[in-house]
């Protein structure tokens, strides 16, 4: 069976419902100020609207626990990534009102997977020190926690490896978003095919 598949740093309604379409199952929008894929909260409406039956994730870093709290509250079926220095009682806290939370992790070393296999998130997003940036993560680790909890591979993913970075990690999803793009949040409709078609042959496995 194919790893779940969300493509992350979606910015246009057409990018979203093309991905939709491919049979993607999460789609992620951005709004950290520093990301190139950066999306305003006003505009979230219609980007969301443009998602089911996939789910949306919403992208944020070192926001106020009120700031992400009223987001929650304003879009209700939203998962909620954490993408900063976020603690265990922030994660926490969010997941109390209700919220499916999933958290960003760089893991360096053997003492990153102890730091990172108790924290209180419904799923772990193991991705590279620079989210968006391409580059991969250390799989090694990567499928180390994956022995442990349900995480998501990111780092330079794209339809050439993504069945070998999921064999080789034993991830319980796939995260991507230079991957599948033509420029920053621009997604290439051929490449999300690509990758999904490629996906969809372990299912015959």
């Amino acid at each position: 069976m194919r790893p779940r598949v969300k493509l992350c740093g979606m910015t246009r309604v057409e990018d979203v419902r093309a991905a939709v379409e491919a049979g993607v199952d999460y789609v992620g929008f951005v709004l950290v100020a520093s990301s190139r894929r950066r999306v305003l909260p006003s505009a979230l409406d219609e980007l969301i609207a443009a998602v089911a039956p996939a789910r949306a994730v919403c992208v944020i870093a070192d926001e106020a626990l009120t700031v992400a709290r009223r987001l929650a509250a304003a879009h209700p079926s939203l998962i909620m990534q954490l993408h900063g220095q976020e603690s265990a009682e922030y994660a926490q806290a969010l997941a109390a009102d209700g919220v499916e939370v999933w958290k960003a992790v760089v893991l360096n070393d053997d003492d990153d997977l102890l730091r990172y296999a108790d924290f209180p998130a419904a799923r772990l997003v193991v991705d590279a020190a620079q989210g968006g940036s391409g580059r991969l993560c250390d799989w090694r680790l990567a499928a180390a926690l994956a022995s442990r909890r349900p995480v998501l591979l990111a780092g330079g993913i794209g339809p050439g490896n993504a069945v070998v970075a999921w064999r080789a990690t034993g991830a319980w999803g796939l995260d991507l978003a230079s991957g599948v793009e033509d420029a920053p949040g621009i997604k290439s409709i051929e490449k999300i095919n690509k990758l999904m078609t490629a996906l969809r042959s372990l299912d015959k496995e």
